[in-house]
C-alpha cells in the first residue's frame, strides 16, 4: 500500500512548468514546419507528375517520329537497290549494244 510519502512522491512536480511550456512551444514550431515542409514537398511531387506525363507525350512523339524516318529511310533503300539494279542492266545493255555495233566505250 502507498504511504503518505509514496502519495507525495506521485503528485510532485517532475519538471517546471515553464521548461514544460517552452517545450511545448517547441513541438508546436516544429509541428508548424514539418506541416509547411509537407505541403511544399506535395507541390514539388505534384509539379514532377505533371512534368513526367508531359515528357511521357513528348517522348511519344519523338518516337513516332524516328518510325517515320525509319519508314522513309526504308524506302529509300528500296528505291537505291531498284536504281543500282537499273543502272547495271542499263549498263549491260549499253555494252551490249556497243559489241553489237563495234562501238568503243569510254570508261
Amino acid at each position: 500500500m502507498l504511504n503518505k510519502e509514496d502519495k507525495n512522491w506521485l503528485v510532485k512536480e517532475f519538471v517546471p512548468r515553464d521548461e514544460y511550456r517552452s517545450d511545448i512551444v517547441e513541438i508546436k514550431g516544429d509541428i508548424t514546419e514539418l506541416k509547411v515542409d509537407s505541403k511544399l514537398l506535395q507541390k514539388a511531387v505534384i509539379r514532377l507528375e505533371r512534368n513526367m506525363k508531359e515528357n511521357i507525350k513528348l517522348s511519344k512523339k519523338i518516337i513516332a517520329t524516328n518510325e517515320g524516318w525509319a519508314g522513309k529511310v526504308a524506302v529509300l533503300e528500296q528505291e537505291n537497290n531498284m536504281g543500282a539494279i537499273t543502272t547495271r542492266r542499263h549498263g549491260i545493255h549499253i555494252q551490249e549494244l556497243a559489241k553489237a555495233t563495234g562501238t568503243a566505250l569510254s570508261e
